[in-house]
């Protein structure tokens, strides 16, 4: 046997096997394609029965508690206290709540921008007002903001006429003479602008019937709290 015809046997027998090895697969993959699933991976979910819905079951005794309880009125809250009317305006507020038309003029003219407007919810509008326990008014010669008003709402004062804003009180137990038992803090009666209106008794500040409550007392009371409040 020559050499050609060594080679031409060896793969002839060679795609022999090929061609049957390659009917085999064919044939499995028809088997394995054609077969139908007939159990699934996994089974249905059985539909669980719902749960019947509890009503919502009211305790008496607690209603009746309730319904018989006598809870506190929420207390109606006071947004401003102690609120002063501006220099000018009269003692009772008539004339200037009646003539004040809220313009602003007297605050934009206060030097130490002692005033602040406050909403009057019966007049509806903003009215000028201080608070000199927190900004004293400095009692100017001039009186700028009574000279700012173009209603008449602010007069000026008559000659020898002070300006009545309240009335300073002591709060001796925040003292600092309260507690050093001596005369050893005088700021108060230095600031006073009204000669007369603060007297000591003893190391105790007291405030006479000339008190203006203009509140440059209490702005230079170093304690805190105030030993000193204007009402």
């Amino acid at each position: 046997m020559n050499r050609r015809d060594f080679f031409r046997k060896s793969f002839s027998k060679a795609f022999a096997v090929m061609e049957e090895s390659a009917d085999e697969i064919a044939e499995t993959w028809k088997q394995v394609s054609g077969e139908k699933k007939t159990d699934p991976i996994d089974p249905p979910e059985e539909s669980l029965p719902k749960a019947p819905k509890k009503k919502r079951e009211t305790n008496r005794k607690e209603d009746s508690f309730l319904s018989q309880t006598n809870f506190p009125k929420p207390k109606k809250f006071k947004a401003f206290r102690n609120l002063q009317f501006p220099p000018g305006a009269d003692a009772n507020g008539k004339r200037f709540l009646s003539k004040c038309t809220g313009c602003g003029d007297c605050m934009y003219a206060c030097p130490y921008s002692v005033l602040f407007p406050v909403p009057n919810d019966e007049l509806g509008k903003h009215l000028p007002h201080m608070d000199v326990n927190l900004n004293a008014c400095m009692l100017c010669k001039d009186f700028p903001c009574i000279a700012a008003c173009p209603e008449g709402a602010l007069l000026p004062y008559k000659k020898n006429e002070t300006p009545k804003f309240g009335k300073a009180k002591g709060w001796f137990q925040h003292c600092i003479n309260s507690r050093t038992q001596e005369k050893t803090c005088e700021a108060c009666a230095a600031a006073c602008p009204v000669p007369g209106a603060l007297k000591f008794k003893g190391n105790k500040p007291t405030f006479t019937a000339s008190c203006t409550g203009c509140g440059q007392c209490v702005s230079s009371c170093p304690t805190f709290p105030k030993a000193i409040v204007v009402k």
